[in-house]
């Protein structure tokens, strides 16, 4: 029996649609926009800034910020990305069974991703590819005084229009982010005891989140289909009248 050989376009089209579903699933498609529908401006953590919000311009305020809990800012031109991972719902943290063939298979989910630094071109793709679905990044933000802040906030924002970030507050960092910013300080001026946090946690659940990313999925296929066939159809007209 003849093999059957696939087209170049064929094959492309097959990989394409492969990377848009990891993009889509496991990637960084922004779903954060649809949770934040609501959100509004004000003083709170991770509401787009009022008039009474800060921006944060020195060392020094970041820390006077952080003992007055005072409602701050910062813009995102210029970030520098971290090499770590936070998840985006910390419940999804922890032991998940699966069943495999009849079978249960454990996986562990880690609360951090720690990858390679400094941040290379691989690690960008992996992230945008296949972490950023259940993962935000860290970036450090300059400031005035040539020094920086840590900043975590929702990676959609970075595809968003202009220089805005949420409303955040300066906390204390934990051991994860301390680690990761004592290898970025040889490289920058920052403080690690400090992360400008502007994410507003718990406003996405893993369980309601997957299964949504999935069916934008099937419904970008579904819709791509649909058109491809209503194309091919005016074309088929068009060519039974000039013939």
């Amino acid at each position: 029996m003849e093999r059957k050989k696939y087209s170049v376009v064929f094959i492309a089209k097959i990989m394409a649609a492969v990377i848009i579903s990891f993009w889509f699933i496991k990637g960084s498609f922004p779903t954060g926009w649809i949770y934040d529908i609501g959100a509004g401006r004000g003083t709170q953590q991770g509401q787009m800034p009022s008039e009474s919000v800060r921006l944060i311009n020195s060392q020094q305020e970041v820390k006077d910020f952080c003992f007055e809990k005072i409602p701050a800012t910062v813009t995102k031109e210029n970030l520098v990305q971290c090499p770590l991972l936070h998840l985006r719902d910390e419940r999804y943290k922890g032991e998940h069974k699966h069943k495999v063939n009849g079978g249960k298979r454990s996986v562990n989910i880690s609360e951090y991703v720690h990858t390679a630094y400094p941040v290379n071109l691989y690690t960008k793709f992996y992230c945008t590819f296949f972490g950023s679905g259940s993962y935000n990044k860290y970036y450090l933000a300059p400031l005035k005084d040539g020094s920086y802040v840590c900043v975590y906030f929702d990676d959609y924002l970075m595809m968003k229009p202009g220089k805005s970030l949420p409303t955040g507050y300066i906390r204390y960092a934990d051991s994860d982010e301390k680690k990761m910013l004592g290898m970025m300080k040889e490289d920058y001026t920052v403080n690690t005891d400090y992360v400008l946090d502007m994410y507003r946690h718990g406003k996405v659940h893993w369980l309601i989140d997957s299964p949504l990313r999935a069916a934008l999925v099937i419904l970008l296929f579904c819709s791509y289909s649909a058109i491809r066939k209503k194309i091919l159809k005016i074309r088929g007209k068009k060519g039974i009248e000039e013939a």
